[in-house]
């Protein structure tokens, strides 16, 4: 145990001290977790703080990245780990090693709440971390919800503790944001539009602390990582709720900055079973790691007027898109090139002699399908893309050296939903698409391959215009997007 005296803010901040010892072991009754103690002296008193370590199920690394996770008020550390299991798989997968530690009395001192010096308690975790070699000091990360978030940003301000931080419904308070930290750190920020505990707009919250606005928040740390200070805006989805993403990019030292603004949500992070809000933490964290390799990752989307995005702009297509987003995820230093085999009217046939004509080679990271609505417009014979989309799966699988995996079936769009399309019979078409969408599907289903529906956002168009271009029949550069938005997931566990 480590015995630190403390109350107030002007203790000693303690940095980690790399060191070669021997990693300590673990208890015996649950080999992947341990209690450890700190006594910090508090109003005078000797307290017992503890912390919960939590190893990966199966250690196979000399060392693993740390992550902190402080807990919202009421809660501790492991009661906290209990409630998101999603955590607990990642640091089974050998991602990091998870610490947990208690709130004196269940809280965290942000600012005013009370004597207690939880920087101080944290800088003396750290310290001991170092005698095992199962921790790399290095490249430690901090997570905090409401309470734990204002710790989080507490911490990153006064130390050099993080690399990276996620605070989560909650942002800096005003005495926070106006300490320039010695350091620039990443950060992953969100917050609900709905929340009332800490005002999204800034002001009075809990316990007295004035707190700067979410959006001012992440501006404050854009600003201290000298990022170029125009955000690259996004639309994404999380779960039923619709999120408005904004990213500061160019920041020193290979840092970001990101603020994700939840339509709807309130005090919590729980936006539905579908949505792996600390996977996408992780992977941010990763993604501003400057002692990582670049990446070169290669795309490869096939299809018809649906991928080259017939009138919108030449960076508006859902494989441009796509592009653009998966770039925004990967670390500045990565780089993502895209070959496009597509043309307007093209048949399966007609993509079928291009791509013997192109021959790509096999390397691709990740390729894209997207072909059949000419079969359909030209009264092709079903039965010939029944023969023809398989023989397309299996050249696209080819691409990608053979791995499945990197494939991506992306269904028909429903142009019967559209102003050209109702001057025909739009319910034939409707049912006809179907047919084919129906074949693709069930196709990729045996196979284990990834199959994404994106016609019902198409059969939005007479109800939406937005989503349909200019020419009254294919989608819009905001139906792009939408297709994204169900891709992204996809395509990032493919790459990853």
């Amino acid at each position: 145990m480590l015995s630190a005296c403390g109350g107030g803010s002007s203790a000693p901040i303690i940095e980690p001290v790399a060191s070669n010892q021997v990693p300590a072991p673990v208890s015996e009754e649950n080999p992947t977790s341990e209690v450890k103690v700190i006594t910090q002296t508090i109003d005078g008193l000797l307290v017992d703080r503890p912390y919960l370590i939590r190893y990966p199920e199966n250690p196979s690394e000399e060392n693993y990245p740390v992550v902190f996770f402080f807990h919202d008020i009421g809660e501790n550390g492991e009661e906290w780990l209990s409630k998101n299991p999603d955590v607990s798989d990642l640091i089974d997968d050998g991602k990091f090693i998870g610490i947990f530690p208690d709130g004196y009395e269940n809280e965290w001192n942000v600012g005013v709440e009370t004597n207690v010096d939880d920087v101080e308690f944290v800088s003396l975790i750290v310290n001991e971390l170092d005698t095992a070699g199962l921790f790399d000091v290095g490249k430690i990360f901090g997570v905090g919800s409401s309470n734990g978030a204002g710790l989080v940003n507490k911490i990153a301000k006064e130390t050099t503790l993080f690399k990276a931080i996620a605070p989560l419904v909650g942002q800096q308070t005003e005495q926070n944001g106006a300490i320039v930290p010695s350091q620039s750190v990443s950060v992953f920020q969100v917050n609900g539009t709905e929340g009332s505990l800490v005002p999204v707009n800034g002001g009075s919250g809990p316990a007295g602390n004035i707190f700067m606005s979410a959006q001012g928040s992440a501006e404050n740390w854009a600003s201290n990582a000298n990022c170029d200070m125009t955000a690259t805006a996004q639309a994404q989805s999380w779960g039923d709720y619709p999120v408005q993403q904004y990213t500061f990019g160019s920041c020193s030292n290979g840092k970001r900055v990101r603020y994700s603004l939840v339509e709807g949500a309130g005090d919590g992070v729980d936006f539905g079973e579908n949505v792996d809000l600390y996977g996408l933490i992780w992977r941010f964290f990763v993604s501003t790691d400057s002692s990582s390799s670049a990446r070169n990752f290669k795309m490869l989307a096939l299809g018809d007027s649906y991928t080259i995005g017939q009138s919108v702009c030449t960076i508006c297509s859902f494989p441009e898109q796509l592009k653009a987003s998966l770039k925004l995820e990967y670390a500045e230093k990565d780089s993502f090139t895209l070959q496009v085999i597509a043309e307007t009217g093209w048949t399966t046939t007609n993509l079928k002699t291009a791509i013997i004509t192109e021959d790509p080679l096999s390397d691709f990271d990740l390729v894209t399908l997207l072909i059949g609505v000419n079969n359909q417009y030209q009264n092709k014979a079903f039965s010939l893309y029944e023969t023809e989309f398989v023989e397309l799966v299996n050249s696209a699988i080819s691409f990608v050296g053979g791995d499945t995996t990197k494939l991506i079936v992306v269904s028909i769009p429903d142009y019967a939903f559209t102003p050209f399309g109702q001057n025909f019979n739009p319910t034939e078409i409707s049912a006809e698409l179907e047919l084919y969408n129906n074949f693709a599907q069930e196709y990729s289903e045996e196979n284990a391959l990834s199959y994404i529906y994106i016609t019902d956002i198409t059969q939005q168009g007479l109800e939406t215009p937005a989503l349909v271009a200019s020419d009254g029949l294919h989608p819009s550069s905001l139906a792009y997007s939408k297709f994204v938005e169900r891709i992204l997931p996809v395509a990032l566990n493919k790459l990853e």
